[in-house]
């Protein structure tokens, strides 16, 4: 799949949606039956989690060239080390994290927050087959890991990673209504339009090094793909960086000002229906 940033289209639904009322378990399209006769009731998993909402940011902010590294599925065993070199440089980055309970774990979430890093919900228990299954099932598995976030850290978040992001072949049947009900929650997603390619059987520490530095451009919004997992980008984070800046690239962290890239769009704009 070609990988492009937002345009219109995106911008403009997001307005749509966020501009109309977000009473908590209420559809921001329900009118009054005085107004349609014809209305259709609003889905009952917009009922559920009168909690889960936040509040949403447009317009959004676009800094010329700059990268914004990100890091699914951790904690990990290789976090204290990609915090360490990212601090050493003074980066900002964006962590998305999967549901782990254990004392270890915790502490990390809190030195992200604690050192001025974005940590977002990704999934609590990353089965594709089973968050995917319906958004009522995929609010259930949000819920775990947005609380526990908060829990551990104080921090409500705003954005997320949707698992293989926003258009996969697990949510195929159920990706528009999903992305519709998170919006309407007031969550801004993120996909990427640069993948380090770490997750593959044959990437190497100079492959993952070399996938980010072709990728990155300055008309892209650079929004790197990494896991915090990978032995293969930890080896691979420190040269990138001087890399990258070496070439006159800043680096930030993901907030919901940011502008998005997301899969979905770019689906719709190539005929997908």
């Amino acid at each position: 799949m070609v990988l492009f940033y937002q345009n219109k289209l995106l911008r403009s639904e997001i307005t749509s949606l966020r501009s109309r009322s977000f009473d908590k378990g209420v559809s921001p399209d329900k009118t009054p039956a005085s107004e349609n006769s014809n209305i259709v009731s609003s889905p009952e998993y917009q009922k559920k989690y009168p909690d889960l909402y936040c509040t949403p940011r447009t317009p959004f902010v676009k800094k010329e060239k700059t990268v914004y590294l990100t890091f699914d599925d951790g904690p990990s065993r290789h976090t204290d080390k990609i915090l360490r070199i990212l601090g050493k440089y003074n980066i900002k980055a964006t962590f998305f994290a999967v549901g782990k309970n254990d004392p270890k774990s915790k502490k990390f979430m809190r030195r992200i927050v604690e050192e001025g890093h974005t940590l977002a919900p990704h999934s609590y228990t990353h089965a594709y087959n089973k968050i995917y299954t319906s958004v009522d099932s995929f609010l259930d598995d949000f819920k775990k890991i947005n609380d526990l976030i908060y829990e551990t850290t104080g921090v409500r978040p705003n954005i997320l990673r949707f698992p293989g992001g926003t258009v996969n072949v697990y949510n195929r049947r159920i990706f528009r209504e999903l992305s519709a009900e998170m919006l309407r929650r007031g969550y801004t997603f993120y996909d990427w339009d640069v993948s380090a390619a770490d997750a593959t059987k044959s990437a190497t520490a100079d492959s993952v090094m070399k996938s980010i530095i072709y990728g990155v451009h300055e008309n892209r919004r650079n929004i790197v793909l990494m896991h915090d997992t990978s032995e293969k980008t930890l080896k691979a984070l420190e040269k990138t960086i001087i890399y990258l800046k070496n070439k006159g690239f800043a680096f930030d962290r993901l907030t919901n000002e940011v502008e998005p890239v997301t899969f979905y769009y770019n689906y719709l704009e190539k005929g997908g229906v």
